[in-house]
Formats: C-alpha cells, structure tokens, sequence
C-alpha cells in the first residue's frame, strides 16, 4: 500500500455516524481538516452548467445523508490508489485474452463479491484462437564486440507475433536499398538484425508507426507465402515482377478524415464476377480483402474489415469515376472518392531485395518510433489466427534516440550488433475473454439500470504497467462500486458495474454486451459512464439539452469539496485574480452539446472511441467522463511509459466519488435520463 494511501484510509466520527451500514474501516482516526485533497460542504451546494456556477435544481435526488456518507468516505477512506497499485504491480499489463487480462478479470470478479455486490459474474462475450503472453523481454546495443551492452534500448513489438527463442546478438545491418546495396552486405545478412530505413514522408505520429509495422508484417508473410509456392517471378536479372493483381483493376484516391485527404487504394475483380473480390487499403493505416461486395446499377457497397471493426464503404461510380461514403463501426461517416487507373505492372526493386534479404535468413528487423514513446498495437487478424498462422520473421521498433545512436556508429563505421530476447509465448485456443459484471439491485425499480464501466484491457509493450489505460478507469469503477457498498447505499434502480476487455481491439466486450441486450433492457438503462481518459479527474460530462438539469443535480454535491494544492499553486503562479476563489477546486461541469453553429443537438452523438460508443450506436445515452487536469494523456497512451507513477492520486479519488454520487443519485431521481431533445427544448435552450 501507498504511503498516500496509508494517510488516507481513515475513519472519522463523521464518517461513520453517516455510514449506513458499516462502511468504516478502522485505524488512526485523523481529522478531516487534515487532509490535503478535501474541502468541507460548500454553505449551499451548486452546480456547474456550461462552465458557470450556478443553483443546484430543484430535483429529487438520492438521500442526502447516504450522499454525504459517499463523499466523507470518498475523502478519508478511498482505495482507488490500492486496486491501481494492484493491477500495474501485481498483474501488469493485461492484453485482451491474455493469462493477465484474466488474472485481473478473476481479481475484479473476487473483489466485488467481498463486497458484497450481487449478480457478480464474468460475461464472455467471445474467444481468440490464440493466447498471447509477452513475458519479460530485452534488447541492448553492441559496439566492436563489447562484452556489456554499450547501450539499453526501449522498444516494443507488435502484439500476436512471434518472438525470439532466447536472446539472439546479430550485427545490425542497414536494409539495401539497390542491388549493389545488397551484393555489399549479402555475406553478412544471415543472422544479422535489418535496419529498416525510416519514412519521413509518412509519420503522422507514433500510432502511424504500428501502422507501418503491421503492413510491413503483411508484406513479409505474403512475400515469403509467393515464394514458397513459386509465385515471386523473378526475371533473368533476378528481379521481381509486381503491380496490381492478375484480373483486377485498381482505383486510387482519399479517404477524408478530420479534414486530411489520406490515400487509398483499391484493387478489385470485374465488377460481374461471383463472389466480387479486392483488396483496399488507407495508406499508413490498414490493408485487407473486401468482404460482401456487391455492383448493381452503378452502385459498389462491400465491407472492409480494420483493426478498429468493420467499416461499410459505399460508392457511386460514373464511367471512371467514384465517389461514396465510408461508415465507420463507431457510425461516424467519412467521403471516400477514386478514379479508375490505368496502372500496368513494373519492376518493384524493393520487392526483389526484400525477397533476397529473407532468402538470406536474417535474425529480424529495426525500426523506429518517431520520438521516446514506441507505441504498441496488434498485427492484423489477431483474433482468428491459428498457431500455424504466425510468421516467422520478427521486428522491433525502437526509440528515435536509440535508432539515431545505431545508425551515428554504422555511419562512423563502427561494427554494430543488438542482443534482443523477446519472450513471447503463444497458447493455441480457443481462449475465452470476459467481461466483469457486478450489481447493487436496486429497491423499488430493479429492471432499471445505471451503469457505470472502463475497461480492463490495456496493450502490453515492454515496460508498460497498463496505468493511465486504463488502469485508472478499472481502478475508479471499482473504487466506485466499494464506495457505495461501504456506506449501504439503497438506490432505488440498480447500479451495475462493468469492466471491459477487447475496447483496445474496436470496442469488442461493451459491442457484445450491447448486443445481448433486448430492446426492452436497452429502453431501462438510463444513462452509460466510462472513465477511459487517463489520470487526471472527471472534469464533468457534455448532455443534451434536456439531460442538463438532471446531470447537474446530480454532480453538484461533489463541486468545492476536493481540492488539488498542486493546482492551486498553478493557478497561483498564473497570477490570475479572476480564478483565485476556485484555484486547485475540482469542479464537475456539466455542458450542453452543440453543433458547430452553437446550437443544442437532438440526439447524443452515434461516434467515440472509448466503450460509450457501443451503447450510444444504439441510443442508450452513453457519457465518456471529461479528463481535466494537469496530466499529459498522450505521453503514456499505449507507450513504454503507462506505468503507476503517472498517476495522480487526488483526481483518481475525485473520480470514484463523484461517479459514486452520480450513480447513486441518477438511481433514486424521478425518471431514466431523457433520451433526447425534443424541437422545443432544443429551440428554448438556443433562445
């Protein structure tokens, strides 16, 4: 346990006179003045609307005393730094269908039922043909034969790839990039570590640089595949012949994502062929075969599978010319044009020295991220590949530092080898992956819920603990669902809590779980909350129009009573009079959704890349709790450096009793959360 931790968990008489049913837990009793990070009840309770202070509404909500209960027990009894130091140290990182990922599952599902939570269980929402465990793994840099490594690297690998069989040292060799490239370094490829060179051209930040590592993956297996079956036709002069596959046609052009026109490609059959096959690609991101395509009267619609879920691409074509609509599994739609090319085949030189380097039986390749983060993702078509399925061939991507000291010696022409051990252990299926579910049933309205979720899964790249994504997500709605427990909260509708697995993979376990749902379960959930957004604090949620009031109330109770010093002295130092009365308060600000001519929207938005997508596809209101704070999300997402001491201890517990109240307080108001703005409300609250 933390030392913050230990200063915290402390009962005060005000605590436990509050408790409704034993919630206290014992020890040094310590004033509540003495904690840093609380604050007493404000003289009267506000909330906040659209970042100004106002009245808290009229509304019925929860009993007040349970309410205040949750927040003396949320100030000096809160565990949310003990179940985050759990999962980053004691389990780790927890890859989807990973033996972790499911320690963590088995680990969730216990600590609910000694809570006393009902309906606990773990909810499988499907299997992977393979399990991928990533045990621990090294990679060091030799200069002219060194005995000790001159240099430790960060690095990390596609996740659902093969490894090494125990260290493997090689000399570092750059990828030839022309024949007399390779006939200068061909005596030397044969377990040697290529360098794959860097593209500049082409490296939209670090999570294009996975991109780029699962098309070379593909390239790699395909290639190897052709020239096992004798289908790389090399020339007299030992080239290889390749362009747009025999039958097809290709059409290239854009895809328009957040106002950027990135390339695509599309080679596909005669349009009269049956079944109409292709291949699309979006370059830097994914490349795989259409599924489900259909021409009829100058329309093309097929499916194309990516590692975010299937988006449905539908084009108009005119003579040459095509221009359509891409929808996204997450319903956000995208314009997609093309025109037809009159592409024929050339000589590809790269392809040729790619087949002649793995001919040669190299160790694996290097390459590198775009700055000290080295992001992790997934190959292509994790989930259904079988063992006999993995490729051979292994790369690692490294930090830029790291890479530019590599190639500064190969250029000072010194003799360079790497020493890389890649424990990657694969576990032939079919693995089951779950959910974790838990309740407190409600006492007058059981059948209607309230939920409360993030999820378990985190990506696993050497060095990562699986903190701030989304450990502290897990670790609030945990914290969340013992906080209410503790203090023998009643709600009338039932509070369920649920930990995801697969969100890292496209939204997997939540899209399941929905669909399982029947209309009638779906019309009885009232609102979906998911702390996905890292360490820093629930800063509040946008609404409808009509959503507000309800919201409001129901965060009110938490604004002015957790406090931030380090905050304050920001603020301080900002020397800005205009926020003295506020600085280092963490405030809940509830906002009303807008479109971009300022006008309130009707219906919650169908988009989002976090597991509130998957309920708001389907139009249960689903909230992704703003993150406001001072952490940089991005510095740990997915790299070598989401690990515990990111996280910030006073936000997490701001966090798991603000979502505590939330709950406990949607749970006994009037009515669900309304669905949607009618024309009216959306007109009033314009005016």
């Amino acid at each position: 346990m933390s030392h913050l931790s230990r200063a915290l968990r402390v009962a005060t008489p005000t605590a436990c006179l509050l408790a409704t049913l034993a919630g206290c837990s014992t020890g040094s009793t310590v004033a509540l003045d003495d904690n840093p990070y609380a604050r007493p009840a404000p003289a009267s309770p506000y909330a906040v609307v659209d970042g100004e202070k106002v009245a808290a509404p009229s509304i019925e909500m929860g009993d007040p005393r349970t309410v205040e209960a949750i927040i003396t027990q949320g100030q000096t009894d809160n565990r949310v730094m003990d179940h985050l130091t759990h999962l980053t140290k004691q389990i780790g990182p927890r890859l989807t269908g990973s033996k972790a990922q499911a320690d963590a599952a088995r680990w969730a599902e216990a600590q609910f039922k000694a809570w006393g939570l009902e309906n606990v269980r773990l909810h499988e929402w499907g299997t992977i043909a393979t399990r991928f465990d990533r045990g621990p793994s090294t990679a060091a840099v030799y200069v002219n034969g060194a005995n000790e490594p001159n240099r430790d690297m960060a690095f990390t690998t596609l996740a659902w790839v093969r490894g090494t069989d125990g260290p493997v040292r090689g000399e570092i060799v750059r990828m030839p990039q022309t024949e007399d490239d390779f006939y200068a370094v061909q005596d030397k490829l044969e377990g040697a570590w290529i360098l794959v060179p860097t593209n500049y051209s082409n490296r939209r930040g670090i999570r294009n640089v996975g991109s780029q590592m699962r098309n070379r993956h593909n390239e790699r297996a395909e290639l190897r595949d052709r020239m096992a079956a004798g289908e790389a036709n090399f020339d007299t002069e030992g080239e290889v012949l390749d362009s747009v596959p025999v039958g097809m046609t290709r059409w290239t052009g854009t895809f328009s994502y957040q106002g950027n026109d990135v390339p695509i490609t599309l080679d596909i059959g005669s349009m009269d062929s049956d079944p109409l096959a292709g291949t699309m690609s979006i370059e830097g991101f994914h490349s795989s075969s259409i599924e489900n395509a259909v021409f009829t009267d100058s329309s093309l619609t097929f499916d194309w599978p990516t590692p975010m879920g299937t988006t449905k691409i539908a084009f108009d074509i005119d003579g040459n010319s095509a221009e359509g609509t891409a929808t996204a599994s997450s319903g956000e739609e995208y314009a997609v044009a093309a025109t037809k090319s009159d592409q024929q085949p050339v000589v590809d030189v790269s392809e040729m020295l790619l087949a002649r380097v793995l001919e040669a039986g190299p160790a694996g390749f290097l390459c590198s991220s775009n700055d000290e983060r080295v992001w992790t993702t997934s190959k292509n078509g994790w989930r259904e590949s079988e063992l006999a399925d993995y490729a051979q061939d292994v790369e690692v991507c490294v930090s830029s530092s790291d890479y530019d000291y590599i190639n500064s010696r190969l250029t000072d022409g010194a003799t360079v080898e790497a020493e890389i051990d890649l424990d990657h252990r694969l576990v032939a299926g079919p693995i089951p992956v779950n959910n974790v579910i838990g309740e407190i049933v409600g006492t007058e309205k059981p059948d209607e819920v309230v939920i409360m979720s993030a999820h378990l899964d985190s990506w696993n790249g050497p060095g990562s603990e699986g903190c701030t994504d989304n450990g502290t997500g897990s670790s609030v709605t945990m914290e969340t669902a013992r906080l209410l427990a503790s203090v023998g909260a009643r709600p009338k509708r039932t509070l369920r809590f649920i930990l995801w697995t697969g969100e890292e993979q496209g939204l997997l376990g939540s899209r399941a779980y929905v669909e399982s749902l029947s209309d009638e379960e779906r019309a009885k959930i009232s609102a979906v909350f998911v702390d996905d957004g890292g360490t820093n604090y629930q800063g509040g949620t946008p609404a409808l129009s009509t959503m507000v009031e309800y919201l409001a109330a129901a965060t009110a109770p938490l604004n002015g009573r957790f406090f931030s010093p380090a905050d304050y002295e920001a603020a301080m130092s900002d020397d800005n009079p205009d926020n003295d009365a506020d600085a280092g308060l963490l405030l809940v600000n509830i906002s009303t959704l807008r479109d971009r001519d300022g006008n309130p929207v009707s219906t919650m938005p169908r988009g989002g890349g976090s597991d509130h997508a998957s309920f708001n596809a389907v139009g249960v209101p689903g909230f992704f709790w703003n993150e406001t704070g001072r952490a940089v999300y991005r510095y740990g997402w997915h790299t070598q450096f989401d690990t515990l001491d990111l996280a910030i201890p006073e936000y997490l517990m701001q966090s798991a009793t603000n979502s505590a109240v939330t709950l406990y307080n949607l749970s006994c108001a009037p009515d669900l959360l309304p669905r949607a703005a009618t024309e009216e409300t959306a007109t009033a609250s314009s005016r």
